[in-house]
């Protein structure tokens, strides 16, 4: 076969494939190495294209797509920086196990090495940080050829357990454009399907849990799911088997109907020594390491207590803990392990009884609060969040809130959070990426957080998603005040005040409201939960807390919750 054009029989092929695979998404940048591969997608009416000024933003709003939708998102940027950019998305994509296409442009191979404008290494550009590189050679009749098949194996990898990045690195020569024909002469055949099954768990395996299961005083640790599905088939597991449930924000087994068996103030409860009244006599967990710092400790200081981890792929268990590795579909482990119903049992009633007088004494003592402050906002945000939306809650204090203040909820809210990489940058391009994915969403983020990713919000203004940004300012990283180095004795308050705290007086929702967004600064209850509830947007909304009582307010919170174990 020759072609006339072989940038755009490339480009069109290997879109045309991807289209064919499932690909629904693409996130572009503008840029002119990458011109092929821009006009092959945005002339498929199958693929919406998403436009991006910023490469950085670009990629967490494919994170964000791409965690919402559970489809793979594509990413296209023009050769250099721009693809350099790419690189904290990519690590959190890799990280919390985001399925991504990594489609950047670059030079030639003469034109590398030898000072050509906007010409960097981008071989292997993202490290160990993509499941997958492929180094593309510039468009010929035989590389045309083999474009289904690239597209075929980058999708595979993108989606096979764990899912996660791949990167391809795509050169082209000049001339980049040459038709405005938008599909390639003599196309290639293009694969239709991938079969890509999750690992199913062994007899060993579920001999092992069975016996866990029928011990008195088990505890399901439940970290981060990728589904619903797989959220209703834990609980129902432990439903059946009369276990405890421990579970973080992202599990969806928090906030909506599977959250009968959850424990909600399990973080607070277990930094006041709840677990060490009557411990449990086995543990199962399931994903990644929960948000709670104090479940996550004490996991890792009782090594005496069997700890099965159950994991689609992967080695989770930074604590060293774990007793079985149980390498399988959370989902399809769960399901295999249902038996007879037994309903509660003693131990797990006490529990539930404890977690309702817990609450009741945390919402006095929230109540007894002036507002606004941290820990309320995150309970009132999560309770006005309207039915069928989501949240994002931002890294440091944000995640933390929501997991150790919010209440249970009867409707479903999916809670998402950057907590692969636990960065702050990014956060509200993750959260555009979620409502692009058709449900409106709620972010939750803090004033440094907003900084980081303050170009986003020409992004909001320009595709007018349903987002409703909270920014929770108290000048500063807060969540530094909650460390050792807030202590004068241990480090120079000046010191501290320049580079942890980092003040900038910033308002915010004067700079929405100068990139053209619907922006107010909210100081009751009531307008944050009329302004959550109604779910309009986008729109950004700023509320200020003062520093100072970062650490005083959660200490009293604290409090209260440990006086139901006196």
């Amino acid at each position: 076969m020759s072609a006339a054009d072989p940038n755009a029989e490339f480009a069109s092929a290997l879109a045309a494939s991807l289209a064919a695979l499932g690909l629904e998404d693409v996130c572009i940048s503008p840029g002119s190495r990458n011109t092929p591969l821009t006009a092959a997608f945005a002339a498929r009416p199958d693929v919406r294209d998403w436009s991006h000024h910023d490469e950085r933003s670009s990629g967490f709003f494919a994170v964000g797509l791409a965690r919402a939708s559970g489809r793979p998102v594509a990413l296209v940027s023009t050769s250099g920086t721009a693809a350099a950019e790419y690189h904290p998305a990519v690590v959190e994509a890799l990280q919390s196990r985001v399925p991504l296409i990594v489609l950047t442009a670059d030079r030639p191979p003469e034109l590398r090495d030898v000072g050509a404008p906007q010409a960097i290494d981008q071989i292997k550009l993202y490290g160990d940080h993509v499941k997958w590189f492929h180094q593309g050679a510039p468009p010929d009749a035989e590389v045309i050829r083999h474009a289904p098949g690239l597209a075929f194996h980058a999708w595979a990898t993108a989606i096979e357990p764990p899912p996660g990045p791949v990167h391809l690195n795509l050169p082209f020569r000049e001339p980049l454009l040459v038709s405005r024909s938008g599909a390639p002469r003599n196309a290639p055949s293009v694969p239709h399907t991938v079969g890509v099954g999750a690992p199913q768990p062994g007899p060993h395996d579920l001999e092992v849990l069975a016996d866990l299961l029928a011990r008195p005083r088990c505890l399901f640790v439940v970290g981060a799911l990728p589904d619903a599905a797989t959220a209703t088939a834990i609980d129902a597991l432990a439903s059946d088997a009369g276990a405890v449930v421990f579970a973080d924000p992202q599990s969806r087994l928090r906030f909506g109907p599977t959250a009968s068996t959850v424990i909600q103030t399990a973080d607070l409860l277990t930094a006041e020594g709840a677990l060490d009244l009557e411990p449990p006599d086995a543990v199962v967990r399931w994903g990644p390491l929960p948000t709670s710092k104090p479940v996550w400790r004490w996991l890792e200081q009782h090594l005496d207590v069997p700890q099965a981890v159950v994991d689609c792929g992967g080695h989770r268990d930074p604590l060293g803990s774990a007793t079985h590795l149980v390498r399988s579909d959370p989902a399809a482990t769960a399901a295999a392990l249902r038996g007879p119903e037994g309903g509660s049992t003693p131990w797990s009633q006490r529990w539930q009884d404890l977690d309702k007088l817990a609450d009741i004494e945390l919402e006095t003592a929230i109540q007894a609060e002036t507002f606004p402050n941290e820990p309320a906002i995150a309970r009132l945000v999560m309770a006005a969040a309207p039915q069928g939306s989501a949240l994002f809650a931002g890294s440091s204090l944000p995640i933390r809130d929501v997991d150790s203040f919010a209440a249970a909820r009867t409707s479903s809210v999916p809670v998402f959070a950057n907590r692969g990489a636990n960065g702050i940058d990014g956060s509200i391009s993750t959260a555009l990426g979620i409502a692009a994915a058709g449900t409106q969403c709620t972010a939750l983020i803090g004033d440094v957080a907003a900084l980081h990713d303050i170009g986003a919000l020409a992004s909001a203004r320009r595709l007018g998603l349903p987002l409703t940004v909270v920014i929770v300012h108290n000048d500063g990283g807060g969540i530094f005040n909650l460390l050792p180095q807030a202590d004068p004795s241990r480090m120079d308050p000046a010191v501290f005040e320049r580079h942890l705290g980092t003040p900038h007086g910033t308002d915010f929702a004067a700079v929405a409201r100068a990139f053209g967004l619907r922006a107010e600064r909210i100081e009751s209850a009531f307008e944050l939960a009329e302004a959550v509830g109604t779910g309009a947007g986008p729109a950004v909304y700023e509320l200020r807390t003062d520093r100072a009582d970062v650490a005083p307010i959660r200490s009293r919170l604290r409090a209260a919750v440990a006086r139901v174990l006196t």
